[in-house]
């Protein structure tokens, strides 16, 4: 029965960025409405075209990325405490200063690029197969305006929402399925969760796949920083890249960056563990 209750504890962080983002966004659309309303008031607008203009500003990418790091930020500071205070202890191995070297860092970006690769390539397999699926991620890729990263969505992907993730998945989260289930169960949950928190099957996939990589980075590098630096590069590299690098139709080129993909991410995954046997040889050695 303990147990259990520990399993069913991993699932309240996610339960609770559930609750947050309905919490932040009912006022905020509310705010909005009342705005709009006060500044239409004296012009004779009809209830039906106020809701349309209601309607059309909550559907820009302004708006929904503002709302989003709204939320990103709220929960941060929530699981910056939560963290700090209850699971760090468990994951925290090595200091914030000692964690990178060189190796390190180098792979992490070998990592993001090459999954980066692989991942694209499972999300069009994954739209061969479901194209409805496919079609409703590619809107609301749109509608937030990713396709087309202005400075605001840049600084929500590529640096709110690494940290505020990292520490609800990888820090909170993990911490406590740890604590209910084997390394493995506890690195396959923790995952799944992330790709749930997505909430649309093809990020959800891709996020849960994710997940199993950044999982391992953080209890294979002893600190939260490293997942957060390696999420970090993975959302620079994919805002920046764009998707029409991966559509190669010719099947030379389908394989060839498919082969590409693969080779960074188990180079990625060699120099991680370098990196790390390198500064944990000398972290034992400056103890001494």
């Amino acid at each position: 029965m303990k147990r259990i209750g520990r399993f069913l504890f991993c699932l309240l962080p996610l339960i609770i960025t559930i609750v947050l983002q309905n919490l932040i966004i009912i006022p905020i659309c509310g705010i909005t409405l009342i705005v709009l309303a006060l500044k239409n008031k004296h012009t004779g607008i009809s209830l039906e075209a106020l809701m349309q203009e209601l309607f059309s500003l909550w559907s820009t990418s302004s708006f929904i990325i503002f709302v989003s790091m709204v939320y990103a930020i709220a929960a941060l500071a929530i699981f910056a405490f939560w963290y700090r205070k209850k699971t760090a202890p468990l994951q925290e191995r090595v200091s914030l200063k000692s964690a990178f070297n060189p190796w390190i860092v180098c792979a992490l970006l070998l990592l993001s690029i090459g999954l980066q690769y692989v991942i694209s390539y499972l999300m069009n397999f994954i739209g061969m197969l479901r194209p409805d699926w496919m079609q409703s991620y590619s809107d609301l890729i749109h509608t937030a305006g990713v396709d087309t990263p202005s400075a605001l969505t840049l600084l929500y992907a590529v640096i709110i929402a690494p940290i505020s993730e990292e520490l609800i998945f990888r820090g909170v989260t993990f911490g406590y399925a740890k604590k209910a289930l084997p390394l493995v169960g506890a690195v396959c949950l923790q995952a799944v969760l992330f790709g749930i928190f997505h909430l649309n099957m093809i990020q959800g996939i891709y996020a849960a796949f994710l997940g199993l990589f950044i999982g391992y980075l953080c209890e294979a590098g002893g600190s939260i920083a490293i997942p957060i630096l390696f999420h970090a590069f993975f959302n620079t590299f994919g805002s920046l890249a764009g998707a029409s690098m991966y559509h190669m139709e010719q099947p030379f080129f389908f394989l060839l960056w498919l082969t590409v993909g693969v080779l960074l991410t188990y180079a990625g995954i060699f120099m991680f563990q370098h990196g790390v046997r390198i500064r944990d040889m000398r972290s034992a050695g400056d103890s001494v």
